[in-house]
């Protein structure tokens, strides 16, 4: 009786230290992600190193822009989507390109909502502009997915309504 207590105590041991083993990886996984998440807002609310923020990218990555109906499916055409070097950007106020008020990070998927901070694109005021991007990360931690609801102002140079952005200004 005392072996068979013994080796229960034994088997429950071992399975609990690998279950431990198997939370201890997980969370590390998540720690990565978040670690990466935060590396990719931050590179892309300083808009200074394109290469670095491409390279979050998975070459199979796909894009889609809700609101301008684009659909990008690989690396490449995400590349010329973002052309960082096209026309003249500057940042306004001295504030990052964006501000993140929420962010949800569940398994490999990344909810963040926020705001681009006003701009000027080729001498034109823009923004502020609130989105909610969703990312899908593969398990090297590379963006697969990307979908954007950006609402663009002026709407009436982009596509007419009620701005929601509003709000942002009044602030």
């Amino acid at each position: 009786m005392y072996k068979l207590h013994q080796r229960a105590f034994i088997l429950f041991g071992l399975i609990g230290f690998l279950l431990s083993g198997c939370a201890a990886s997980t969370m590390h996984k998540q720690t990565r992600l978040q670690e990466t998440v935060a590396d990719y807002y931050d590179t892309y609310s300083k808009r200074t190193d394109f290469q670095n923020f491409m390279a979050f990218y998975d070459e199979n990555a796909q894009l889609n822009d809700i609101i301008y109906g684009n659909s990008l499916n690989n690396k490449k055409d995400i590349t010329a989507f973002f052309a960082w070097d096209n026309g003249q950007f500057e940042v306004l106020e001295g504030k990052p390109v964006l501000t993140i008020s929420k962010q949800v990070i569940d398994g490999n998927t990344v909810i963040t909502e926020g705001h681009f901070n006003q701009f000027k694109y080729n001498q034109q005021v823009l923004g502020p502009w609130l989105f909610i991007m969703v990312h899908q990360f593969n398990d090297k931690n590379k963006i697969i997915k990307q979908t954007d609801w950006i609402n663009y102002t002026p709407r009436n140079q982009f596509l007419g309504g009620k701005s929601m952005n509003q709000r942002l200004l009044e602030k």
